[in-house]
């Protein structure tokens, strides 16, 4: 099997230029999200994974790749080709794809369009190498992931198009294999009052109030930010357990209140607030108390203030995960990484939100990977790749599924 490594990382550094102009390629497809346009990058997408011989398909704009007959287990290889906006700010064009030096600029390139291009040529190396696989291998490119991924990913995934044994998902740091993820809760918000003139009508409580007094939101809105806030210094106490990696999250739970928007005027009572957070978790947090603490809050607010109006949305609710190290998966993924390193590299926690956790949830083991260095301006402008990191992703993808369908 040694020599057949070999023989696969050498057909990859091969390929070097046609990765490299892969990416380029992909880079300069717009595919922002918003505004969600994702139907050229997908056609560029299936197009090539055709190409170098898969059966495609293409759903709601998500690209699906499948090689082998399902004689044995199913390896899933996931990323996603949607990005953030380019903003402005930009020292080079963000789409691009310049290569200065060791590396390629443009939106995507780091995160995630060299997951989608690592994923692609590693399949086209195990290929072209004549290597004779057992079983099933699905790839996907989805988009979505940068809004929750629901229709992307978990879109696949409850439409039963896509299942599996394992899920190598790339969208990650490089250097390591991630395989405990913290959790993650979106929520939004929304106070209804009621409007009146500030100064004539403001908020005031009994006995000081009147049939035509204000029912002031931004007021109630800041109680819950306090609760919040506090929850947060709560959270900051315990630090996780698990080996994080340097520059990427922080070792311990946080709360991001991320966009507030209420308010017309100075001198109106504001009728309307909406407050948008994020709260991310250590992987010995679990989410379900959190959101229990949180609507427990709302609902003693509303026994204590007859006139709130509050609706509080979670769309993502995600749990931490932890791979199972003594798993044949696990153990091929760590052998993979060390013989691309050169050493053995231990897996790391990923505390930023991915696609990862809806694989998780249906009891499909995950690891992630990838290629984004802490320097590479990720959801910033100049983002980059360095070309290594995308090569030693190629050759991940490429290991894994060479001996964990061999």
């Amino acid at each position: 099997m040694a020599d057949l490594e070999k023989l696969i990382i050498d057909k990859i550094d091969s390929m070097r230029d046609g990765i490299i102009k892969f990416l380029q390629e992909i880079v300069r497809i717009p595919s922002e999200n918003p505004p969600s346009k994702y139907k050229e990058v997908a056609k560029f997408v299936e197009r090539k994974m055709r190409d170098i011989g898969l059966k495609t398909s293409i759903k709601r704009n998500n690209v699906i790749g499948e090689l082998g007959n399902g004689d044995g287990p199913t390896l899933i290889f996931n990323g996603h080709f949607d990005t953030v906006e380019a903003f402005k700010g930009w020292s080079k064009d963000p789409f691009g794809a310049e290569i200065v030096g060791d590396k390629i600029y443009g939106r995507g390139a780091s995160d995630d369009k060299s997951s989608v291009t690592a994923e692609i040529f590693a399949i086209q190396a195990l290929l072209e190498a004549g290597v004779d696989l057992k079983g099933k291998l699905i790839v996907t490119a989805v988009g979505d992931e940068e809004t929750g991924g629901l229709r992307g990913a978990e879109y696949l995934l409850s439409s039963g198009l896509v299942s599996g044994d394992a899920c190598l998902l790339g969208d990650a740091a490089n250097g390591y294999p991630f395989g405990y993820c913290g959790g993650t809760l979106y929520i939004t918000i929304t106070i209804k009052g009621k409007t009146a003139h500030g100064l004539a009508f403001p908020d005031l409580p009994p006995p000081y109030r009147n049939e035509n007094s204000g029912i002031n939101t931004i007021e109630r809105m800041v109680k819950i930010m306090n609760f919040l806030l506090k929850l947060k210094e709560e959270l900051l106490e315990k630090t996780t357990n698990y080996p994080t990696s340097d520059g990427w999250g922080s070792n311990v739970s946080s709360i991001n209140l991320a966009e507030i928007h209420g308010g017309t005027k100075i001198t109106t009572v504001p009728d309307r607030c909406y407050l948008h957070l994020s709260i991310n978790t250590i992987p010995e947090q679990d989410v379900a108390s959190i959101r229990k603490r949180l609507l427990d809050f709302v609902e003693k607010m509303k026994e204590e203030d007859p006139d709130l109006d509050i609706t509080v949305q979670m769309p993502i609710a995600m749990e931490p995960q932890v791979i199972d190290e003594s798993s044949e998966f696990a153990k091929i993924v760590l052998k993979a990484a060390e013989k691309i390193h050169g050493e053995k590299r231990e897996f790391k926690t990923l505390m930023p939100s991915t696609d990862a956790h809806w694989f998780q949830e249906r009891g499909i083991p995950t690891i992630l990977v990838g290629a984004s260095a802490r320097d590479n301006n990720i959801h910033s402008e100049d983002e980059f790749v360095y070309i290594k990191d995308l090569m030693d992703l190629v050759k991940m993808f490429a290991l894994t599924a060479l001996n964990y369908l061999k």
